[in-house]
């Protein structure tokens, strides 16, 4: 379910920038930088996804591969933190309902942005390199305590 101000962003209503720290992601390579989305690269702890992630450099208008994303991983925790200091804005929105119709919010612009770095494949390999020699050494080890004794 999504919040009646991401809606109402998504139906072109509000600029909203994006969040990429709201709904940070886990998963068996680590916990990813800067979003799900992206796959700029992992980091092993959460203080370190929080601390060495140049959180300003991401978003529509400051990186090109943001450029059309409108996702809710990133703009859903900007409607929420909207909601928690212009209530009043959100239970308007509650209220009266998502307008679908009349002027929309202005672009952000996207003449400033960076170029993307496409850095997912080479992430990818090298993380799984890592599970595989770490699998080699689990079964050399297995192999070496499993031959007999002479």
């Amino acid at each position: 379910m999504h919040s009646t101000l991401f809606l109402d962003f998504l139906a072109g209503n509000r600029e909203f920038h994006c969040t990429p720290w709201g709904m940070p992601t886990r998963n068996v390579f680590g916990w990813q930088k800067p979003c799900y989305l992206l796959g700029e690269g992992y980091v092993g702890s959460f203080k370190e996804l929080m601390e060495t992630t140049d959180w300003d450099s991401y978003g529509t208008g400051r990186y090109e591969k943001c450029a059309n994303c409108m996702a809710h991983c990133g703009y859903e925790p900007t409607a929420a933190n909207v909601t928690m200091s212009r209530p009043w804005s959100a239970i308007w929105t509650a209220i009266r309902g998502v307008r679908t119709d009349g002027p929309m919010a202005p672009e952000i612009p996207l003449d400033h942005q960076r170029p993307a770095d496409f850095v997912y494949s080479r992430h990818v390999e090298t993380l799984l390199a890592k599970v595989r020699r770490k699998d080699d050494s689990i079964k050399a080890s297995e192999s070496e305590t499993s031959t007999p004794a002479q």
